[in-house]
């Protein structure tokens, strides 16, 4: 667990290092340019561990730059977690479709480190235990697999490695409505954009 925490530390700094060390390009940040994102997440669960097994997210987003830096997107995100009853885990599932829009707050001289915030809208399926109303105790699961829809609100560290490969760390807190567990869902992820 360690170990995977410090090659994630270790990974930023590098990223960081290598963007600082590339001159500044005028093919970035272009506006109608395009992008492909990849990312996997980790969802952030009160009372769990950081890395807790089987707790993890991935997605993979389509972007477009505007005017002044700032882009839109269009991003599917699935999302697993396990919430802890006894000693069973509790498997809650997301599928979801993101649109949404990011600004830039902060960036260096040469628009090699960018920091933005942004707000998106959501909407999806919720799947809870398989849809299986029975407990291994003999419980019933009052709480049940549903299409849920909402917002989010995003801030993300960007990093060009080149001018066209962007690094990302983001950090998001989703509200979902419709569901019957948790409305609010932070998540940190990490993955990289590119360009064209």
């Amino acid at each position: 667990m360690v170990m995977k925490m410090n090659n994630i530390i270790l990974t930023v700094c590098i990223a960081v290092a290598m963007a600082f060390s590339l001159p500044s390009q005028a093919q970035r940040l272009i506006p109608k340019q395009r992008g492909i994102e990849v990312v996997g997440s980790v969802p952030l669960v009160k009372g769990e561990k950081f890395l807790a097994a089987d707790n993890f997210g991935m997605g993979a987003s389509l972007t477009r730059y505007l005017g002044r830096e700032n882009y839109t997107f269009v991003m599917a995100e699935y999302e697993q977690q396990n919430m802890p009853y006894r000693s069973y885990n509790v498997k809650l599932k997301d599928a979801l479709l993101q649109v949404g829009y990011m600004h830039p707050v902060l960036s260096d001289r040469g628009k090699n480190v960018l920091l933005y915030g942004g707000i998106s809208a959501l909407g999806g399926y919720e799947q809870l235990n398989e849809d299986k109303k029975l407990l291994p105790d003999g419980a019933t699961l009052l709480d049940r697999s549903r299409f849920v829809y909402g917002g989010a609100v995003h801030g993300s560290v960007e990093v060009f490695l080149t001018d066209r490969v962007l690094f990302l760390v983001k950090a998001q807190g989703r509200f979902l409505f419709g569901t019957d567990v948790y409305c609010f869902r932070p998540a940190v992820s990490a993955g990289l954009r590119f360009n064209f």
